[in-house]
């Protein structure tokens, strides 16, 4: 890879260069996509040397729920439609989050940043300064009603905007819209003084249509990926013909040759996002690692890691029969299978209602054990038969067990359960609820199982307590070469505190119940304390995945 000449950034034999801090690699992560979660933030930053710029999700004045749930869909090969909603902790929890996090000293720290006017631009960014190697100011989101290209689109605000967090004393970015006057946008921000510019945002906003039915809660979304590779390019045309100023490239790069035509075009800097989709945390490391490789050498290597298609398809199904189990609990069978794996989840969408990550109890028909919750299961239950309901997936991963296991599920996590039951005939089971009518499928587990042990809080049957009460006893009666745990963060904790007692932790899996959005690993709403992320490492993951060490006893 050649030299960069841009101004304030060169690169040594070893060290690449912005604004005179030295950095690790070319690469960056755009806002919003995979590092949203502070630990996973950490974890890349500290485990991917090709990443040098590490850019946050964009953080506003106060926390924002974002869009109810879908909020992403495959729009083509290796393109994305999304409409998030700008989700974020707020500037308040934001910082907490990040002052306690180590970062290696060799990489830039690019805060996203966004507000309605340049007061709150201002307020947000006067409380991270301390924390970060400069702003990228979001004024390019295409998809929100106060946020984003409605601000950007008024150069004259862009411009006040850009001074006063410049004025701030720490390097400035403008990420910059497809959708608006390219060049106009630029020249507002370096009127205001802006030291780089992030090139593009997504385009639209757009609609999707599945079946007839926009699939986004929002309807309208921005593409991102290789849909709009030619606009991200033209884009960076345009904007080095009028300045030297660094630029981070986002739009549809996944390899080499992408990369190659983005410096060609004038980019200092590259995003990778969407082509990250359905990777998991190992197959990321290695995909920056041959990428790199691959610009010095001429390779394709990085390309075998790409997945086109992720499973984002919906497929029809009919209920056959909503069956109430307790007030709060319901099975929903359908009239079709699946091919799926145990661990292994799929997501239930309604048409303007919602979508939401759900195991699966069975699949043969296809079985959904339920709580209701919110909004979305309780229109789920009112589901009647010879309705339809859309499913996705599956997504995530099986793990592979050759041994005699114990299966300890508590809660709706007994439904994670049944397919481990049905494929691995050497089981020990042991489901904890609150009372009898939370035991769902006891007979068919019966049929399957060597041994099956129950409990519930009332005492209505099995053991009166709860699974891991006698959780110790059980290990010592059947004797497991493994567990598989799922259910509430609690439960799972003490199951395996308990069980690393007895056996070697690599042959401990546990699943609880992470916020899951998107289930191909970009939204990053399902992080772990440790960095990962369930839906694409997991579901079923290690103790030392989940947890830090802190946060156990063994």
């Amino acid at each position: 890879m050649e030299e960069y000449t841009s101004r304030d950034i060169s690169r040594s034999r070893s060290k690449y260069k912005i604004f005179n801090k030295k950095i690790s690699g070319p690469f960056t992560i755009p806002s919003g996509i995979v590092t949203t979660g502070i630990s996973i933030l950490e974890k890349i930053a500290n485990e991917i040397p090709e990443i040098g710029i590490l850019t946050t999700k964009s953080i506003g004045p106060e926390p924002r729920k974002g869009n109810r749930e879908p909020i992403i869909a495959q729009y083509s090969p290796f393109s994305f439609i999304n409409a998030v909603g700008l989700c974020n902790p707020g500037v308040e929890e934001f910082r907490k989050r990040i002052s306690k996090i180590k970062i290696s000293p060799d990489k830039f720290l690019l805060t996203s940043i966004f507000g309605s006017d340049e007061k709150e631009f201002k307020e947000v960014a006067e409380k991270l300064v301390e924390f970060t190697d400069g702003f990228e100011l979001n004024i390019s989101c295409p998809h929100s009603e106060k946020y984003g290209q409605v601000v950007g689109q008024d150069n004259a605000i862009l411009e006040k905007i850009t001074k006063s967090i410049v004025s701030l004393g720490k390097p400035v970015f403008v990420k910059i819209s497809p959708n608006l006057d390219v060049k106009e946008t630029v020249k507002a921000a370096i009127s205001g003084g802006t030291s780089g510019i992030t090139a593009v945002n997504t385009k639209g906003p757009e609609l999707y249509l599945w079946d007839g039915y926009p699939v986004l809660s929002n309807k309208l979304g921005g593409i991102s990926g290789k849909a709009i590779l030619e606009l991200g390019l033209t884009s960076v045309k345009k904007i080095r013909e009028i300045t030297d100023l660094p630029i981070i490239a986002c739009g549809g790069i996944s390899t080499r040759v992408e990369v190659e035509r983005y410096k060609e075009a004038g980019a200092n800097f590259f995003g990778i996002g969407s082509a990250l989709a359905g990777m998991n945390t190992e197959e990321i490391k290695q995909y920056f690692h041959d990428l790199l490789i691959d610009l010095k050498k001429g390779t394709d290597n990085a390309s075998s890691l790409l997945k086109e298609k992720l499973n984002m398809d919906y497929q029809k199904y009919t209920v056959r029969e909503n069956k109430s189990l307790a007030d709060d609990l319901f099975l929903l069978r359908l009239d079709g299978e699946i091919k799926i794996e145990p661990g292994q989840f799929i997501f239930a969408w309604l048409p303007e209602k919602g979508e939401k990550p759900f195991s699966v109890l069975d699949d043969v028909p296809l079985t959904l054990l339920i709580q209701k919750r919110g909004y979305f299961t309780n229109e789920l239950s009112k589901l009647k038969e010879n309705d339809f309901i859309y499913i996705r997936g599956p997504y995530g991963n099986s793990p592979k067990l050759n041994e005699a296991i114990l299966l300890v599920g508590g809660g709706t996590g007994i439904a994670a359960l049944y397919l481990f039951a049905k494929k691995y005939k050497k089981t020990a089971v042991l489901l904890g609820a609150k009372d009898k009518n939370h035991l769902p499928y006891l007979e068919k587990f019966k049929v399957l199982c060597e041994e099956l042990y129950l409990t519930t809080e009332n005492g209505e049957m099995g053991h009166k307590g709860r699974a891991t009460d006698i959780l110790p006893e059980i290990i010592k009666k059947t004797n497991p070469e493994g567990c598989l745990n799922c259910g509430p963060e609690a439960m799972v904790k003490m199951a395996i505190d308990i069980e690393s007692q007895y056996l070697n932790p690599e042959k401990i899996y546990s699943s609880i119940e992470f916020l899951t959005k998107c289930g191909i690993g970009l939204c990053g709403s399902c992080a772990t304390s440790n960095g990962y992320r369930s839906c694409v490492d997991g579901t079923f993951l290690k103790n030392n995945q989940i947890f830090h060490k802190s946060q156990l006893r063994f």
